[in-house]
Formats: C-alpha cells, sequence, structure tokens
C-alpha cells in the first residue's frame, strides 16, 4: 500500500527525473503502482522538490468517517521522516459537475487539514476520471479551463516517455499487473478443461509421494533443517532450476508447505537468512523431538534419516542434496542475515521474539530482499504446476511477500486466487483481514527498510 522513492516496475530508469508538469506527476503515480488506481486516493510526499513516498489506498465508503481515515492516511506516511509536503490525488469514476464541489472534496479536505498539522502540507492536487484530469483546488476556469485536461497529455508527458524508455511500464489494474508478472495467479480461472501436462503430472505424483512420506515429519529436527537447506539450494540455482527439468524436487517443495511450521518458516527465513529462522524456529518450539526409533516402514524414514528428492540433471543441487543427505553443513545456508540475533538478542527469548516479529509484521529492521524476491520468483513457478493445499500455501505465501513489499492491492490478487483454490484457507482469510483493516508491515514505513525494486523504490 505504500512505497519509497521512485518508479521501477520494469528496469530502472534514470535516476534523475526531471519533473515539469501534474501530468508529469500523474505519469509518475502509474509506474510507481504499476497500475492505474482505481476509485483510489494516492498521496505522494515531496522533500523540497523531490518526490518521496508513494501511497495508495481504497476511497472510503460512504458514511466512514473521514478524519478517521485521514489519520489513517497520515499514520501511512510518518514513516517518511524526510517528507516535509504531500501531493493529493483522487481516482474516482464518480462525476464532478460544472460550477459544483469536486468528488470525495470533504474527504481531501479533510486529509489536507490532517497532514497540514502534521507538517506535511498539502502543495497541490488532481482528480483523474476515466475521460481526463483536473487541479482539484483551483475553482479559476481562466488557468484551469472546464472540463480539465485529456488523459493523453499523461500518456504523452515527458517523463512518462523517459520512464517507458528505461524499461519501466504499467498495467490497466493491480490483477493485470499480477497476472503479467506470475500467469500462473490466474490459471485456474481458465474456462474448459486443462490440457494434459506430463512435468505437471510428474510433479504431483511427486508431490503425493513426500506428503506420503513427510507425514507427521516435517517438523522433526533432521527433517526440518535438511528441508530448510534444500529450499536455500534452490533459491540458490533458480536461474538453472525449472519444474520441467526437476520435477521431484518441485514436488518436495510442494509437499513440505502443506505443512504450516514449514510454510511460516519460510516466510521468516525470506526475510533473515535461514540461520535466524531456524533459531527462531527452535526457539519458539516448532521442531518437535524426533520420533522413538523405530524400523522405516514403505516410504518412511527412521528419525535420523531425511526425506529429500532425487536430482536428475541440475549439477550444484544434486551436490546440495548430497550433502544434505551426508548431514554435513547446508549449502548456502544464509545468503541474507539481515536479522541475525546479537547481543540482547542472542537468548532463546529474543530470538523467538524476532521470529514472531517478522511473522506478525512487526519487526523494524532491514529484511533481505534479495531472498524474498528469489522466493517470490519460485512460489510463482510452484504455483503453475499445483492445486489444491499447496497451490493455495504457495499462493498465499505469495501475498506475504507482496503485503512484505508494501504492494496491498498485489497482494490481495494472489488472496483471492488462494481462495479459490481453497475456500476458507486460514492464513489467506487472515491476511485479508489484515490488508482490509490497512495492515502494513513495520519495515515498509521506514525509507530505509522499505523493499525496493531492482535498486529503485517500488509501490503498490
Amino acid at each position: 500500500m505504500s512505497s519509497s522513492t521512485s518508479p521501477a516496475p520494469g528496469t530502472p530508469a534514470s535516476p534523475s527525473l526531471v519533473v515539469t508538469s501534474p501530468a508529469d506527476i500523474l505519469s509518475y503515480i502509474l509506474h510507481a503502482l504499476g497500475f492505474v488506481p482505481h476509485e483510489s486516493l494516492v498521496v505522494l510526499t515531496t522533500t523540497g522538490r523531490r518526490l518521496g513516498a508513494t501511497l495508495r489506498v481504497d476511497l472510503p465508503d460512504a458514511g466512514v468517517d473521514p478524519r478517521g481515515f485521514a489519520d489513517g492516511v497520515l499514520s501511512f506516511l510518518q514513516g517518511d521522516v524526510e517528507a516535509d509536503g504531500t501531493l493529493v490525488v483522487v481516482y474516482t469514476e464518480e462525476c464532478w459537475e460544472r460550477r459544483t464541489p469536486a468528488p470525495r472534496s470533504e474527504l481531501v479536505l479533510t486529509v489536507e487539514a490532517v497532514l497540514d498539522a502534521a507538517g506535511l502540507p498539502v502543495r497541490g492536487g488532481w482528480l483523474v476520471s476515466p475521460s481526463g484530469w483536473r487541479d482539484l483546488f483551483c475553482t479559476e476556469e481562466e488557468c484551469c479551463p472546464w472540463p480539465g485536461q485529456p488523459l493523453d497529455t499523461v500518456v504523452h508527458s515527458a517523463l512518462n516517455a523517459e520512464l517507458i524508455f528505461g524499461g519501466s511500464a504499467f498495467d490497466a489494474s493491480a490483477p493485470d499487473a499480477v497476472h503479467r508478472s506470475a500467469p500462473a495467479v490466474a490459471a485456474r480461472d481458465l474456462p474448459g478443461p486443462a490440457a494434459p501436462d506430463p512435468a505437471a503430472r510428474a510433479v504431483e505424483d511427486a508431490q503425493a509421494h513426500y506428503a506420503a512420506c513427510g507425514a507427521g515429519r516435517w517438523t522433526a529436527p533432521a527433517q526440518f533443517h535438511a528441508t530448510s537447506g534444500l529450499w536455500d539450494a534452490v533459491l540458490a540455482t533458480a536461474r538453472g532450476w525449472d519444474v520441467q527439468t526437476e520435477p521431484d524436487v518441485a514436488g518436495f517443495l510442494l509437499a513440505s508447505i502443506e505443512s504450516r511450521a514449514v510454510r511460516d518458516f519460510l516466510l521468516a527465513s525470506a526475510c533473515l537468512g535461514s540461520a535466524a529462522a531456524l533459531d527462531g524456529a527452535a526457539a519458539c518450539g516448532l521442531v518437535a523431538p524426533d520420533p522413538p526409533d523405530a524400523p522405516p516402514t514403505a516410504g518412511r524414514a527412521s528419525g535420523a534419516e531425511r526425506i529429500l528428492p532425487e536430482v536428475r540433471s541440475v549439477a550444484p543441487l544434486r551436490d546440495a542434496v548430497a550433502a544434505l543427505r551426508a548431514g554435513g553443513a547446508r549449502p548456502g545456508r544464509d545468503d541474507g542475515r539481515a536479522g541475525r540475533p546479537t547481543g540482547d538478542r542472542a537468548d532463546d527469548d529474543g530470538r523467538a521474539v524476532l521470529y514472531a516479529e517478522v511473522l506478525a509484521g512487526s519487526y523494524s529492521g532491514m529484511i533481505a530482499w534479495d531472498r524474498v524476491d528469489a522466493m517470490s520468483r519460485l512460489l510463482a513457478r510452484l504455483a503453475a504446476v499445483s492445486d489444491g493445499e499447496s497451490r493455495a500455501a504457495a499462493l498465499t505465501m505469495s501475498a506475504w511477500f507482496e503485503y512484505a513489499r508494501g504492494r496491498g492491492s498485489r497482494a490481495a490478487v494472489f488472496l483471492d486466487a488462494a481462495e479459490q483454490a481453497v475456500p476458507g484457507y486460514r492464513l489467506a482469510r487472515l491476511l485479508h483481514e489484515l490488508l482490509r483493516r490497512g495492515g502494513l508491515p513495520a519495515w515498509a514505513r521506514s525509507r530505509a527498510t522499505a523493499w525496493t525494486a531492482s535498486g529503485s523504490a517500488g509501490a503498490a
């Protein structure tokens, strides 16, 4: 729902963006968000003549207290401690009759008063409709002719051309943006019977096998550590791995996230690095004792053994699995130690608190964004060949990572797809409610710790 400094859904554009007109600002918003807002209020912070954070929130329903809404907007912007002003834009299909107040004018005036009192005065504002845009505060038709400017002026603005030339792009809506970057989200919505897919069938068979093998064992220490190590190894070889070449690995990964403990651990592991997350999971008591020694049964390992997939062709991944079977050091154990406990957090209580804070979104430290981005790409591949519980888990994890980035609009699209996969999937319902209430993780409220795309700031 908010972002840091500059747009970059595509390849980063020039680091120096010259804004010379309101049309430039309106085009900037489209690239910062990656999609065209609908029935939304967008607020941009400014520092001098520099644009800062970009916030998009749904316009409230009739009857909602404008002051409460404005206070909520302010709470999202206060993390940009360098800001000294704001710009506001209303996107709506509500009709604006000539010589009448603009739609949502009471709401805008309330937001303006709250921001001004907080030292973030509104320095300009516009209303954007399907047919054009107009200054929200100018009533003089000599300088602001009725009915306003056509949307073509935004499309043809100099800044829009510069951003497109730099590789940036935007879509017509948040769902369109998600479906373009992660087509698997919409794959299950296509009409008609699905064509047979040998790769998907191989993954399905492997998943069923590992789900049976791992039943009741995912949180046993040896298995939990091996599962974490395999996810790390796959992330490390992601560009040389896909589900077609390694269906057994894909099936194992999908089976593992049907375990809620593994699923939630992977959220923390992506953010903190696997070592810190393993410390936290153990401190929280989420890793169960090994079961009593018993002879292996069909498809089930004894307590000292690890269930791991077979690797067909990716040599680095095959070596990683061999090391994990041998019980050696886990390859790629901790590429990102963003939240590794130190000092007074080094005891079990501190590790448990850190782990819980990340999952609850109350952690305010650095996040290992490279790992988060890699995990999101991997989950998109897995969602394309999954169904049922594992698909709901992959999509909900993807939604959580969008929430972590501060991109609530996109998170909602993933959650809707998860609901279609498994109606009532608990984590999806909880995250939906959090987004409905305007939840935003603590790290996304600060420019220093918020997510950036390819080195430039993102938005949602």
